[in-house]
């Protein structure tokens, strides 16, 4: 109640106050597709006896709607609980960090509020930035941007977010030099793709010299290495020290990266220089984390991890469908969103409570989309908790750990090391 009186949508007694209206949006967020406004009329008018129209509904989508579920985003990610996984390679950081974004195309009539990256693309878009921590499962950034909006901005205005002993596990979008510059001065560390056009220096004869990857191609080729380190370093001024893990693709493989980098760049309106294509021979990744804590065989596996975020925003998707959207003003879908957010992080603070005490007992990890998708499938039980209070909140809780202990376990492929086993390893 505290955060409708400050946001300002609690401001006088109302039909639909901040209790069945938050009622109501847990109502619709049991369905993978929004219901109609006369559909929540008739909800308010069955569960609540309040009789109130289509159009008192659609009043109360306002500014202060959104402003409030925003709150309560705040709130809960202020207030979560931390459980760490503490094993394996894991115990030599404070926090394994993950970052990476989604997006997806919105009507165009949302182009003034959140602008698309425009050509062949809708002139509407959003992006959502999702940050946590693998150890404790917190949630360390959860925003909304435009979809214009390069993630490379995101990785150079939260510089102060990193804390010392951090291990940071970023993709190509977010490869910025200031950034490395920022994790080193904080005394915490970064696994990262080597952007292709970056320029790499070796110490040969006593002076740095740019590296030449092609005479490294054909001393690869001819020795038949697959795998290889150096140690380099990258930028300008001041260059940057990292060990360069340097991985030889397969010649299918190669020529598969170079048809899809050729039709992306036609696309775009420009040709794949000789350099780029030089480049694209090799998997290079870049790390400042000691040898002797990861060797150079876990740099690779390790960054594998980062696909963990893919799978979140799979969940997102397929499970909760924020990227479903239909004909409504503004403010309502935006509600729409911010709840399915605020749903999905009360569904993942119950899973990541869970994890570790689960792990300790069966030596299991948790599915994060079987769990999702039961979760979200029984939606209307965390409704009942809202609307009955403790004694259903104690029946929610018994249900939560018969249920995760049966069939929610995280499967391994076949031929592929699990993330349950890449996370837990001592290299």
């Amino acid at each position: 109640m505290d955060a409708a009186i400050k946001t300002g949508f609690k401001k006088r007694k109302s039909k639909l106050n901040p209790f069945v209206f938050f009622d109501l949006m847990m109502y619709e967020s049991s369905f993978s597709e929004l219901k109609s406004l006369n559909q929540l009329a008739v909800e308010a008018q069955s569960s609540h006896d309040i009789g109130i129209s289509k159009q008192g509904i659609d009043k109360r989508f306002n500014n202060q709607a959104v402003n409030f579920l925003k709150l309560l985003i705040e709130k809960q990610l202020s207030g979560q609980l931390t459980s760490q996984l503490d094993s394996g390679w894991l115990n030599f950081f404070n926090r394994v960090v993950i970052k990476d974004s989604t997006r997806f195309e919105l009507p165009e009539q949302y182009s003034e509020h959140l602008p698309g990256s425009g050509g062949a693309a809708s002139k509407a878009g959003a992006c959502v930035q999702f940050e946590f921590d693998l150890k404790s499962g917190q949630i360390i950034d959860l925003s909304l941007t435009a979809a214009n909006r390069p993630d490379v901005r995101d990785s150079l205005e939260a510089l102060e977010m990193v804390q010392r002993n951090d291990l940071i596990i970023r993709d190509l979008g977010y490869f910025a030099f200031k950034s490395f510059l920022n994790i080193e001065k904080k005394k915490a560390f970064f696994i990262s793709r080597l952007r292709p056009k970056t320029i790499v220096y070796e110490l040969k004869a006593g002076e740095l010299r740019q590296m030449d990857f092609g005479a490294l191609y054909r001393r690869m080729k001819k020795y038949g290495l697959t795998r290889i380190e150096k140690d380099v370093c990258i930028g300008n001024e001041p260059k940057i020290p990292v060990r360069l893990i340097i991985d030889l693709l397969p010649d299918e493989v190669y020529q598969q990266r170079i048809l899809k980098s050729n039709k992306t760049h036609k696309r775009k309106g420009y040709t794949s220089s000789e350099k780029f294509k030089l480049m694209s021979r090799f998997n290079l990744s870049i790390t400042n984390v000691p040898e002797d804590i990861l060797p150079i065989s876990a740099i690779p596996l390790i960054y594998k991890i980062r696909w963990q975020i893919e799978l979140v925003f799979k969940i997102w998707k397929s499970v909760l469908g924020v990227h479903h959207i239909r004909n409504m003003k503004y403010t309502r879908w935006l509600c729409h969103l911010y709840f399915k957010l605020l749903l999905m992080i009360v569904n993942w603070n119950i899973i990541m409570s869970k994890r570790p005490l689960i792990y300790q007992k069966t030596g299991k990890l948790l599915s994060l989309f079987k769990c999702f998708k039961t979760l979200f499938d029984n939606t209307y039980r965390l409704r009942n908790v809202l609307r009955h209070g403790l004694q259903e909140l104690s029946h929610f809780w018994v249900w939560i750990d018969q249920l995760l202990y049966r069939n929610h376990w995280l499967e391994k492929k076949k031929n592929k090391l699990s993330s349950e086993e890449i996370m837990h390893s001592m290299y």
